[in-house]
């Protein structure tokens, strides 16, 4: 059974491939919290989507903790490259793997007014179109 799957992706929502830098605290559990302190930590990202996404972290960070993310979006025109102020956005751990020498965790989004996901959108819509031909 497991086998039918193989080499699929059955994932519901298009994933972009990007390495992005992201920043990230810990908002429970609260032992974990104290234990990594109340800064924010640097990451970077392996996927985006709309409702999740995919970052290598030096930490262990077990299923079901609450975290706080930081995005910053960019944007480009044929002459320009905008910069939109950071976004957070909170979310949940739903897997934890060892990746080489770091933790890969999965976490899905919670609690997304329109605004974020409008901004997700535009972004993920923005990246994924077509470059032109020079």
């Amino acid at each position: 059974m497991f086998n039918r799957y193989w080499g699929r992706d059955r994932r519901r929502f298009q994933r972009l491939l990007l390495n992005l830098t992201i920043w990230y605290r810990v908002r429970s559990p609260e032992h974990l919290r104290q234990a990594l302190g109340e800064g924010d930590m640097e990451a970077t990202t392996l996927d985006l989507s709309t409702v999740g996404l995919a970052f290598l972290s030096r930490h262990y960070i077990p299923v079901w903790s609450k975290l706080l993310l930081k995005f910053i979006f960019f944007g480009s025109r044929e002459d320009s490259v905008s910069i939109v102020k950071p976004v957070e956005i909170e979310a949940e751990v739903k897997s934890c793997l060892p990746y080489e020498n770091e933790f890969r965790l999965g976490v899905c989004f919670r609690g997304l007014d329109e605004e974020r996901l409008g901004q997700l959108n535009r972004f993920i819509g923005a990246t994924l179109r077509p470059y032109k031909e020079f």
